[in-house]
Order: C-alpha cells, then sequence, then structure tokens
C-alpha cells in the first residue's frame, strides 16, 4: 500500500506541475485573465492529492495496527 501512496504522490506533483505549465502557457498567447484557463484546477487536486497521499503513506501503519485490534463478535 505504502508504493500506492507513494504513486499518488508523484501524480500528485505532476498535477501540480501541469497546472503551473497550463498557466505559463495561456499567459504567451493572450492577455492573461486568470479564469480562462484549467491551472488552478490542477493545482489544487495536485495539492490535495499530495497532502492526502502523504499523510496515508506516513500514517498507515498506525491505521493497520488499529484495525487488526478490533473484535467483531
Amino acid at each position: 500500500m505504502r508504493a500506492l501512496f507513494g504513486l499518488l504522490a508523484v501524480l500528485g506533483l505532476a498535477g501540480i506541475v501541469f497546472g503551473v505549465l497550463t498557466i505559463i502557457g495561456g499567459t504567451q498567447r493572450e492577455p492573461f485573465r486568470f479564469e480562462n484557463y484549467g491551472g488552478p484546477g490542477s493545482i489544487i487536486a495536485g495539492l490535495l492529492l499530495l497532502a492526502v497521499s502523504l499523510y496515508l503513506f506516513l500514517n498507515w501503519s498506525r491505521f493497520v495496527s488499529s484495525s487488526r485490534g478490533v473484535h467483531h463478535d
């Protein structure tokens, strides 16, 4: 599972880079109007994906150990 969370973090970084490149590329074609570009959505999604995946990556052992201690009758 940790490899999956690492992959999600890499995808989050790729989303951030893609969003920045989208904004930079869009400003060179016409006068800059922030709402015309899809960059901010990619950046926000990338940051969210990065934060969640890093949180799960660093805390996964705690989640697994706490779920094994629960017994259902």
